[in-house]
């Protein structure tokens, strides 16, 4: 599942951006607690392309909730990290894998690493 993040043009402006202050905390080391001794799914977020012209209809469903710019679509995976690290998302609406954009790019990754073995 995926959950549907809506970013506004003050969220944008204010640099208050979920997916950056999760690669900031991941890049300092502050691994989740659900990822650390053993294998955990890889975090992604993904972004609309910006050449898909389905963007701006994906936005207007969500009119009624706010005024957003972008939309995220964050893992399960990308979400218990930020409830883990205390990264507050305007969370829109769950959605599965056939409700991503068909055309999406990758705004984050982070590969999950299974620990080395001897």
């Amino acid at each position: 599942m995926f959950a549907v993040v809506g970013l506004t043009l003050d969220d944008i402006w204010s640099g208050s951006l979920p997916q950056a202050r999760l690669a900031e905390a991941l890049k300092a080391g502050k691994a989740p607690e659900h990822s650390r001794g053993g294998a955990a799914p890889s975090i992604v977020i993904y972004t609309t392309d910006p050449s898909d012209t389905q963007g701006p209809i994906a936005r207007a469903k969500y009119k009624e909730k706010g005024t957003f710019v972008t939309l995220l679509y964050f893992s399960d995976a990308a979400v218990a990290a930020c409830n883990e690290l205390r990264i507050p998302l305007r969370i829109l609406e769950q959605v599965d894998e056939s409700g991503l954009p068909a055309k999406r790019v990758v705004a984050f990754e982070h590969r999950s690493v299974a620990p080395a073995m001897k």
